[in-house]
């Protein structure tokens, strides 16, 4: 043995007395505490109880069950921090159908899209009252109307009612993630 790993050891057993007599000390000092040592006692003694009481299963299995448990836990937690953002992520904003659409990704699919005024950025709301009427032979739309700019349609998607024209939306903008049109439109800043 080295000095050094004997000044540990030593450093070591001085430092476990000094703590066992500041313990006790704080312990006959502030009552609390004592009873806080008792429980944390107690709670030792069951885990350790937990490895060397007799089950139906050795106490080494559910060890091993526990460590391999513990293993995959933080080998899961790591892969989550690693897992590196999609490239198309910031790809949250474009002009599709005359119109400004927003949207957030949420485990690569796409959330929260919704159309916005390409003049006055306000909200666009929407009708699509031409679906309901089945006696028409017009073809369904969905109009997207801008209430700030005097009730103007801004664009409007022929096919369906709103779920199909915000469908028809997503359908066009996984396609320019697919071709990495998206790229180009983030980098001439067409939106």
């Amino acid at each position: 043995m080295t000095t050094t790993e004997s000044h540990s050891v030593r450093n070591g057993v001085i430092a476990t007395v000094v703590g066992g007599i500041a313990m006790a000390a704080l312990g006959e000092l502030w009552p609390p505490a004592k009873k806080a040592g008792l429980w944390l006692f107690e709670q030792a003694a069951w885990l350790v109880g937990l490895f060397t009481d007799s089950y139906s299963i050795q106490g080494w299995a559910l060890a091993l069950l526990v460590l391999l448990a513990l293993v995959t836990l933080i080998r899961f937690v790591v892969a989550l921090k690693r897992q590196q953002p999609a490239p198309f992520a910031s790809y949250v904003e474009d002009l599709l159908f005359g119109t400004k659409w927003r949207w957030s990704w949420l485990s690569g699919e796409i959330s929260n899209l919704w159309c916005f005024c390409p003049r006055c950025d306000s909200e666009l709301v929407y009708d699509d009252s031409s679906c309901h009427n089945i006696y028409s032979s017009a073809p369904s739309k969905t109009d997207f109307i801008c209430e700030h700019c005097g009730h103007t349609t801004v664009t409007t998607i022929t096919g369906g009612n709103k779920s199909y024209a915000l469908s028809a939306v997503q359908r066009e903008i996984r396609r320019r993630v697919r071709t990495n049109e998206y790229a180009q439109s983030c980098q001439q800043g067409s939106y």
